[in-house]
């Protein structure tokens, strides 16, 4: 698709057309040409590590709870962060999605979809690991009930506690403004034009 776009820039410089190649697959390659400049990096740092924090406090109740380490268990540890990212993602977004200092943004993220974690995620799957308890096999009461439990509390603590903190102090500055900063010299230049437009006529 890189050559293509350079091969048919090269005709459009020398022909004085203006050309594109087109292809229907290129749709889907497109992704990867920005993945890297948009992944946000310090966004994933803070993630990775609420996530890496889950996991352990899950192993360490496991340990108080003498759930042993088997095939079972590591099962539900690798589900577990498929989970807990639930409940980091969307206060991620929102606080990105803020303008303001850092605390104004947290509080404004944790007002738009605080409410929506606790209830569309905490709440939900409580309810169906709750009914796991009156299960007549000790494997669904020990594997499911009792780590899926904890999964829970320790993502609500780490998601709806510790990330807010995290972010109020160290969290990265706000997309909406790097959108601004990025389109102000456009702007400007728009600017320019239509001054410059309107003297002349």
């Amino acid at each position: 698709m890189r050559a293509a776009r350079e091969f048919s820039s090269r005709i459009s410089d020398s022909l004085q057309i203006d050309i594109f190649p087109y292809a229907m697959f290129y749709i889907f390659f497109e992704q990867y040409r920005d993945i890297w400049k948009t992944t946000l990096f310090m966004e994933l740092t803070i993630i990775l590590l609420v996530l890496a924090m889950v996991v352990v406090d899950l192993m360490g109740v496991m340990a108080i709870l003498n759930i042993q380490l088997n095939a079972i268990s590591v099962v539900n540890l690798v589900m577990s962060i498929g989970i807990a990212i639930e409940f980091c993602v969307h206060i991620i977004y929102a606080f990105l999605a803020s303008t303001g200092d850092r605390e104004s943004r947290m509080k404004e993220a944790l007002n738009t979809v605080g409410a929506s974690v606790f209830s569309g995620i905490t709440l939900t799957k409580l309810i169906g690991v709750i009914v796991l308890h009156f299960a007549r096999s000790e494997v669904f009461v020990v594997y499911y009930f009792q780590m899926y439990l904890a999964l829970l509390l320790i993502g609500f603590l780490r998601g709806l506690v510790f990330l807010p903190v995290v972010l109020s102090i160290c969290g990265p500055p706000s997309t909406s403004l790097l959108v601004e900063n990025k389109n102000a010299p456009n702007e400007k230049q728009e600017h320019q034009v239509l001054n410059s437009a309107t003297h002349s006529s």
